[in-house]
């Protein structure tokens, strides 16, 4: 449901900016919107017009830029929030529907939830409030003309309506998170305020979509197909982050140690990919290997996947030092961390991640034990039995 990939645009309190392609349609579909807006339009208490000619583009698209700054700065506070409470946001991306800042890991408690949720409408309205003050200075001035008024005025407008509906109390939006959080504070069951809190974002959903149907019925048909993808999006999105959080809640008791394989072997990095693949690859069925240096100090890791992109011929002359991948550190996981505060870090992992402890090499954990362990420990969870990890 969420958006992977796309381009670096910046980089904010160690925070990576990117774009992804679907953010294109939008901030087109916006920027033509906020230029018809002020063709010929006036400004609230005056009289005018907008100037004719190119200046409503060049204003129209110069507004959707501030407006997706703001939609930024809103995910900027909630990162803020969360990295002082210690969760790593690794990236924001601003994508169709928006923006979404990549965490490391979920809250653990209602207190951090709610003040990370409120942060983001928190933002919005101080930023409509901003623009507000400067839409009294400038109008004030007889001057000023609706070059610099009606802009204003619209980003208060939008950043209002953004803030508002933010706050719809359904879950995943801002609304429905602080809903969830004062309930997971009130009850102290978080599955029964995600529960709860996942209905109204369901029911939020089914009325955006309802009122997208009654649009189109009205002849509004760009708005109204734009409600109901955006409330079809809100209903699936609400059911996913529920199931995301039922798997933290399943896994919460378990660590990275007690899932992984152990007993990993260390790939020199002189030998050749035949003896790799006869003497390793064939023994141990694991996607992966980590290879060493002469001194013993693992860099890098060799898979399957890379034997399979090099003619066999080659395999002889070619070692494993020469195509072994540098680890990184979003590859390294340590054996003492629970499963549920880095899920959606192992999860965005494409097949496996190595296992280390003071450089020292303790298993690999992979994506598809991760999955079996957690199929199996969602079906035993409710019967009060626990799953086994991997030994």
């Amino acid at each position: 449901m969420l958006p992977g990939g796309g381009f670096k645009i910046a980089k904010v309190f160690g925070i990576e900016i990117d774009i992804n392609p679907t953010w294109l349609i939008i901030f087109a579909l916006v920027g033509v919107s906020l230029s018809e807006t002020m063709r010929g339009a006036g400004w609230p208490g005056h009289p005018g017009r907008f100037p004719a000619g190119v200046w409503p583009w060049v204003f129209g698209f110069g507004t959707a830029i501030v407006f997706f700054a703001c939609l930024l700065a809103h995910e900027l506070s909630h990162s803020y929030v969360a990295k002082r409470k210690g969760i790593n946001i690794r990236r924001i991306t601003l994508f169709l529907f928006g923006g979404v800042a990549e965490m490391s890991e979920d809250v653990s408690d209602a207190t951090s939830e709610l003040e990370m949720a409120a942060a983001g409408p928190a933002m919005t309205f101080f930023l409509a409030g901003v623009f507000y003050l400067l839409f009294r200075v400038v109008s004030a001035n007889p001057n000023r003309g609706p070059l610099w008024i009606i802009p204003l005025w619209l980003l208060v407008y939008i950043n209002l309506f953004i803030g508002v509906f933010n706050l719809l109390p359904g879950f995943p939006l801002d609304g429905g998170r602080v809903f969830r959080a004062i309930l997971w504070k009130i009850t102290g069951n978080l599955q029964k305020a995600t529960r709860i809190a996942t209905y109204g974002g369901e029911v939020v959903g089914v009325l955006l979509a309802a009122g997208g149907f009654v649009f189109v019925f009205l002849n509004a048909i760009l708005t109204g197909v734009w409600l109901v993808v955006v409330g079809g999006f809100i209903f699936l999105l609400a059911r996913s982050s529920y199931q995301q959080t039922l798997l933290q809640i399943a896994v919460a008791d378990t660590k990275v140690k007690d899932l992984m394989y152990t007993g990993v072997p260390i790939i020199d990095e002189d030998t050749t990919l035949t003896d790799l693949r006869n003497q390793y690859f064939t023994t141990y069925h694991l996607p992966a290997l980590p290879v060493a240096h002469h001194d013993g100090e693992v860099f890098g890791l060799v898979s399957r996947d890379d034997l399979a992109t090099i003619n066999p011929s080659e395999w002889d002359v070619l070692n494993a030092g020469r195509v072994a991948h540098v680890l990184t550190e979003e590859q390294i996981i340590g054996p003492e961390e629970r499963l549920n505060k880095v899920l959606r870090r192992v999860m965005r992992a494409e097949q496996y991640l190595l296992v280390m402890d003071n450089g020292q090499v303790q298993g690999i954990l992979t994506v598809d034990e991760l999955q079996r362990y957690i199929r199996a420990r969602s079906n035993v969870t409710q019967s009060g039995g626990k799953a086994t990890g991997r030994q």
